[in-house]
């Protein structure tokens, strides 16, 4: 497990210097405009993929699939962790990551819907 924390961490850095530029480009404008199309664009520069996969399903065990779960379930997981009401060494991930602590609820929302609608396929 200790190898799987490291190698996601790992991962998250490499992912998060890869998106910093995409993910600072995002506007004021697509934040208001925040809606199912744009979750799958938030799901990948606000870092959501690094530990839970392309499609919502988990690149590692210890973290949860988040497709198709209930919309407002996911809502209310993220808001928590990044108020910090849940804490673990996984969701550290999110609460240390300046870009996850700005995320607004508009952006919430539209990856909670883009994750409740994703399409799987196998």
């Amino acid at each position: 497990m200790k190898k799987t924390i490291q190698l996601c961490v790992l991962s998250f850095f490499i992912v998060s210097l890869a998106f910093i530029m995409a993910a600072t480009s995002i506007s004021a404008q697509d934040s208001n405009q925040a809606g199912e199309q744009n979750g799958e664009k938030f799901y990948m520069t606000k870092f959501c993929i690094t530990c839970h996969g392309q499609k919502g399903i988990s690149v590692a065990p210890n973290y949860p699939n988040l497709a198709k779960q209930n919309e407002q379930y996911l809502a209310n997981q993220v808001k928590d962790i990044i108020k910090k009401k849940r804490a673990n060494k996984l969701t550290l991930l999110m609460t240390e990551n300046p870009i996850v602590n700005n995320i607004s609820d508009e952006e919430i929302a539209a990856v909670a819907t883009h994750l409740t609608n994703i399409k799987i396929t196998k």
